[in-house]
């Protein structure tokens, strides 16, 4: 199995990694964790490469089955940021990086 293989099948531990974190600061979070930053980062290699396309709508279904629907439509409706920063900090920490040019 060659190493992107293995990595393509990552998304299982960030689906349990976000039940944790769901857990200790709420669905907000957990969503922004996983959708705003994992799924995200995943369809964007899903782009390039066959073994993430494939592996794909299990990772869909899988968030499906963690979140209500209700949850899942109530975050992405009222979404602001998005990547790792968009979920970590606050609005004026991330408007500090935002204002030193380390994102757009």
């Amino acid at each position: 199995m060659n190493d992107r293989k293995e990595f393509a099948g990552i998304w299982r531990e960030q689906c349990r990694a976000a039940e944790g974190i769901r857990e200790k600061f709420g669905v907000e979070k957990a969503l922004g964790y996983l959708v705003g930053e994992k799924l995200l980062n995943f369809v964007r290699a899903a782009e390039l490469y066959p073994e993430f396309e494939e592996e794909l709508p299990g990772f869909v279904a899988d968030i499906k089955s963690l979140f209500q629907p209700w949850e899942i439509a109530e975050y992405l409706e009222n979404i602001r940021r998005v990547g790792a920063l968009g979920h970590v900090c606050t609005d004026e920490e991330y408007a500090d990086f935002k204002n030193a040019g380390a994102v757009e």
